[in-house]
């Protein structure tokens, strides 16, 4: 069996110093390569519908698609102080935490609106950089799931997530203030999955980790902000999601019985 240090390169599971020491990616890189040692699988058996649940969810997906270009409001104009305001108002700040000696002691209203408008910025990104590995990794299930049901739907999911990370790259570049790169843990997340050889290992991965995540995070998103733009966007995203995690769901439930 696999030792914790061979598998995340500490013995310590929660050695925050370790933790805190995983380096971000070179942000002067514009690309970055990340080995795939998965086979590409055809398929003879062209038989549509001989997995109906999967069917039916490609079916669905055919309908529910939507533009990002012309389905979201893009004119709406988006005041990112009055959103980190409200943001933090809804979230009720530290309460009643004690702050004496830390340096948000002397911080007012402008630094914590500051602040407010840079966790804005992060987040999105993050959002925008893990959508990117989401749509790699649909791409990957075609080239590797041996059903052609399973193939047919990722196909579909493939196009979600690109659709996804143009939304959320125009609405950095267009109403937030700025971008971050890739976040140092995801990223070795991201890369865990892609390399990983074995096709249920991509959909463990993605479709029911990292999209189950990715769902609660749009949802709580989804009911803090009071941004009708992002609220809107999200709502969208979020559609597509479910779809995306009950695809995983439903491919693990017959490969894992």
């Amino acid at each position: 069996m696999s030792t914790n240090e061979q598998l995340i390169g500490r013995a310590d599971i929660d050695d925050l110093e370790a933790i805190l020491a995983v380096s971000a990616p070179d942000q002067q890189e514009s690309i970055r390569a990340v080995k795939d040692n998965a086979d590409a699988i055809f398929t003879w058996d062209y038989e549509k519908g001989s997995r109906p649940a999967l069917n039916k969810l490609y079916e669905k997906a055919k309908v529910s698609m939507w533009n990002g270009e012309t389905d979201l409001p893009w004119d709406t104009v988006v005041d990112q102080e009055e959103v980190a305001r409200n943001n933090a108002v809804l979230a009720g700040g530290f309460g009643d935490a004690d702050l004496t000696g830390t340096p948000f002691a002397t911080w007012g209203d402008k630094e914590w609106t500051e602040l407010g408008m840079e966790f804005q910025n992060w987040s999105l990104s993050q959002f925008m950089h893990g959508e990117q590995g989401a749509l790699i990794c649909t791409a990957k299930i075609v080239e590797t799931v041996p059903w052609i049901d399973a193939k047919y739907y990722a196909s579909t999911q493939v196009m979600d997530e690109a659709r996804h990370v143009e939304v959320f790259a125009r609405y950095l570049d267009t109403k937030l203030s700025g971008h971050y790169p890739l976040n140092a843990h995801l990223g070795l997340l991201l890369d865990d999955i892609i390399a990983d050889s074995r096709w249920d290992m991509t959909y463990l991965g993605m479709q029911i980790m990292v999209e189950g995540l990715a769902l609660a995070a749009f949802g709580f998103m989804h009911q803090m902000t009071t941004e009708p733009l992002l609220k809107k966007l999200l709502r969208y995203v979020m559609s597509d999601e479910a779809r995306h995690v009950a695809f995983g769901v439903l491919t693990l439930k017959e490969y894992y019985a």
